[in-house]
């Protein structure tokens, strides 16, 4: 059996289980809860504790960079890859999508979680949604050493926030420009710079494909409501929406079963 470690609330965990559900094969996703993943992971032999990670028989793979390489090379046939099969056009898609993991990604992590965290009925059941059936009861006695965990892993202070803001608005500008030239970031088609732009900026534009129950609206905390508004008017909200609309509608049904560890 096929098994992905992922976190519900983990953008790149979406990003991993995209490619994966793009296969059709058949797998098991275990969803774990942050903080005690760490043994789980731990045993999978890597050195990093962190999710995604995929194990696929005795081979484990772990970051959703390394999973979407192992799934192109294993399942995908020519015509579904996720790479280019032109050298130009696979060395660009790899630098942006290095590029959006670090600007969109890392960065969209600390900001969101720096105005988030302070919000434990927001938080709290993103986290355990999807897990094992005692998550709420966890996080209902142990999330403030599970949120100064998070704050202390990705060094998320006001100032860190702050810079990382600036940083998303930069990337949203650039990623502007390059969409107003087509309907993908490279090339003619669909390719995994696509899949993870959609990916890691699912949490913002809550499209229905994806496999999370957004939770309601008037949850959302003030600050990232007032920055999503803002970032609405980019190209990058109604490409994501088109995105998982035309490439994710029919696979996330399969990604919803999960095994609570």
């Amino acid at each position: 059996m096929i098994r992905l470690y992922t976190f519900n609330i983990s953008h790149f965990a979406e990003k991993a289980r995209w490619a994966l559900d793009r296969t059709g094969i058949a797998y098991e996703e275990k969803v774990l809860l942050p903080g005690l993943h760490v043994g789980t992971i731990k045993r999978l032999g890597q050195g990093a504790t962190s999710v995604p990670a995929l194990v696929d028989g005795e081979r484990a793979v772990q970051g959703s960079t390394a999973i979407l390489d192992h799934v192109d090379e294993r399942w995908l046939a020519a015509d579904q890859k996720l790479t280019p099969a032109e050298p130009e056009l696979a060395a660009r898609v790899r630098e942006l999508e290095q590029w959006l993991d670090a600007e969109i990604g890392e960065a969209g992590r600390r900001f969101f979680y720096h105005h988030a965290l302070p919000h434990k009925k927001f938080v709290a059941p993103l986290m355990a949604q999807r897990g094992p059936w005692w998550g709420g009861m966890f996080f209902g006695l142990a999330y403030p050493k599970v949120a100064q965990a998070i704050r202390g892993m990705y060094r998320i202070t006001a100032e860190t926030a702050a810079a990382d803001g600036e940083r998303l608005l930069a990337a949203y500008r650039r990623l502007d420009e390059m969409l107003a030239q087509g309907p993908y970031l490279v090339g003619d088609r669909f390719t995994r710079a696509d899949l993870t732009l959609a990916a890691l900026t699912a949490p913002v534009w809550r499209p229905p494909e994806h496999p999370t129950r957004w939770p309601d609206e008037q949850l959302l905390p003030d600050e990232v409501r007032r920055w999503r508004d803002e970032m609405a008017k980019f190209r990058v909200r109604d490409h994501t929406l088109r995105v998982y609309r035309e490439h994710r509608q029919g696979q996330a049904a399969r990604s919803s079963r999960a095994a609570a560890s």
